[in-house]
């Protein structure tokens, strides 16, 4: 049994790392190398992110296993590199005799899904670090700034508004008490880190999260993106709809989905149409259900698939951009806002007290 330890630099494997992976290999097969061979350049091509694990694949290969088994045999089920969707087009690739040729359109498929990524995570880091930076700008005016009027104020006795008494409370609580504040952030992050391990519980976040205005429209259509794409490509690989259906479930990442596409195959398999099963479970909107049903009457239902996901993933990237237009100014006026409030109190009491001394 591999150890632990022999997984470790594996998962630092990005996306990214894997598609040039794959499609390495693709090129060095189409050249005629041995298998072994091949995955022992192509892993050393992104940088050794994957060379912790040519070596165990390489000893398997050699030792007769093909590379769907030796791939399964050495990726970690709690964070996988390949996973069941990579393992079965490989596997589906090496039954039909054209490793070389899958391999590049796997690639594709792996791309195309890093790009997806990239564009979620693009939207998001801009309001995220906007509001990390005025976070950091209210701390250090409540922490540093107020403190030195604290002295001013008190050492002349003037009664100084409501709200600037507000303002130095919060100041010294925040001294006082910042400690605290940051323990409870970091255990609340630990509890949720430990709690998300429970199956139920992370259900029910990942059901709110569907839920969420604006927000969980684009992460319903990044994973209905994610299915209609892993379920072209399993079809496309020659993988029955039933089994393409149980692969596509596991990476759905969300397990709403999963327990639909899972009833939805055992459906398949007793004989109703992709359509209908699908159907049956609130889970999938019209266009999906349409389109499926187009594919499946004309027989096209790999195109059909990768079509839909295609217009999953445009609409996942302009509702992203509508999303970031609309955050930006709502966060800089609620940024302005709160350190308008905390400079107008300051400067109130200023105020009063240079009114006092012209009198």
């Amino acid at each position: 049994m591999t150890t632990w330890w022999r997984f470790a630099p594996a998962q630092q494997v990005t996306r990214r790392d894997l598609a040039l992976f794959t499609r390495s290999l693709a090129r060095l097969l189409q050249a005629g190398l041995p298998l072994a061979d091949a995955v022992r350049l192509a892993a050393a091509v992104p940088g050794g992110a994957l060379a912790a694990l040519s070596d165990d694949l390489c000893a398997e290969i050699r030792s007769g296993a093909g590379l769907a088994l030796a791939l399964e045999r050495h990726d970690p089920a709690e964070r996988p590199v390949f996973g069941r969707v990579y393992r079965a087009l490989v596997s589906a690739a090496e039954a039909g005799g054209v490793l070389g040729q899958s391999l590049d359109r796997l690639s594709d498929y792996t791309e195309r899904a890093e790009q997806l990524s990239q564009s979620v995570r693009s939207a998001l880091v801009y309001p995220a670090l906007l509001l990390g930076a005025a976070l950091v700008s209210l701390v250090v005016l409540l922490v540093f700034v107020v403190p030195r009027f604290e002295a001013l104020f008190a050492g002349l006795g003037h009664d100084v508004p409501l709200l600037t008494r507000m303002i130095i409370g919060g100041a010294g609580l925040l001294r006082s008490y910042g400690w605290v504040l940051l323990a409870g952030v970091a255990g609340g992050i630990f509890y949720l880190r430990h709690k998300i391990q429970d199956s139920f519980f992370r259900a029910t976040v990942e059901a709110h999260v569907l839920r969420l205005p604006r927000l969980g429209a684009i992460f319903m259509k990044v994973i209905l993106e994610r299915v209609a794409r892993s379920l072209s490509e399993l079809l496309l690989a020659g993988v029955s709809l039933p089994d393409a259906l149980t692969f596509s479930a596991a990476v759905a990442g969300n397990h709403l989905y999963r327990d639909g596409l899972l009833r939805a195959g055992e459906q398949v398999r007793e004989g109703q149409s992709l359509s209908g099963a699908l159907a049956q479970h609130d889970l999938f909107p019209e266009l999906m259900l349409q389109l499926v049903r187009v594919g499946e009457e004309s027989s096209a239902l790999a195109d059909m698939l990768a079509h839909l996901a295609d217009i999953y993933a445009m609409e996942v990237e302009a509702n992203a951009k509508r999303l970031l237009a609309l955050l930006e100014p709502v966060l800089i006026l609620l940024i302005g806002g709160v350190m308008a409030v905390v400079i107008v109190g300051l400067i109130g009491a200023i105020t009063g007290i240079n009114d006092l001394v012209v009198r």
